[in-house]
């Protein structure tokens, strides 16, 4: 198992971590606390447990499961971490989605919700019985792979252009800090990317 994805994945969610509540904390460090484990962390690694090369479990069913329990995590700790950017915003009197870091963030989170129940049908037969009879469990699976890159994307993005946020540029870092954290972001999309396109995108899916 490769683990360079894994160890970019976990240092760059530590350093989020630490700078949430460090030097001061407050109950908006729970919002990119949340967030950052939603969609850097949990949804991450749920897609990277298909790959073969970077996947610790080797058992197709495990994975599927894992998979599972990851999504729905994220998805938790992301209406989690979503109620508490409303209240506080609603709080202060702020307008709600004013960033592109923000409406990335509602984006991930609405097409997340789509993907659970997109995914039912993929684990449950007597759910896919119930579809059109022309839906092959290989298309299925393409098209589950497809809404999931963009999901992915979309939350990666969210967490990218959280860099740039009022909330990261008043702890004042070196603007390096920014770059390095986008770049770390843009290499797990790549990665990302590569394992959806050459697992299920590029050629279909047998059954």
């Amino acid at each position: 198992m490769e683990l360079l994805p894994h160890v970019i994945i976990l240092g760059l969610l530590g350093f989020i971590l630490i700078i949430s509540w460090s030097p001061t904390s407050s109950l908006f460090s729970w919002h990119p606390t949340l967030m950052a484990i939603s969609f850097l962390g949990l949804q991450s690694e749920s897609i990277l447990l298909f790959h073969p090369r970077f996947s610790p479990v080797s058992n197709h069913a495990l994975r599927v499961r894992l998979h599972q329990i990851f999504q729905i995590a994220g998805f938790a700790l992301g209406v989690g971490g979503m109620a508490i950017i409303y209240n506080l915003k609603e709080n202060a009197g702020k307008p709600h989605i004013s960033t592109w870091h923000a409406l990335f963030g509602v984006c991930t989170m609405i097409l997340t919700f789509i993907q659970l129940i997109g995914g039912l049908p993929l684990v449950y037969s007597q759910i896919r019985k119930l579809l059109p009879a022309s839906k092959s469990l290989a298309e299925l699976k393409r098209k589950h792979a497809q809404m999931g890159l963009i999901t992915s994307i979309c939350g990666l993005t969210a967490v990218g252009l959280a860099f740039y946020s009022d909330w990261f540029i008043k702890k004042e870092f070196h603007k390096i800090y920014q770059n390095v954290g986008f770049g770390a972001v843009a290499t797990i999309v790549g990665v990302i990317f590569a394992q959806v396109y050459h697992g299920r995108l590029a050629t279909p899916t047998p059954e």
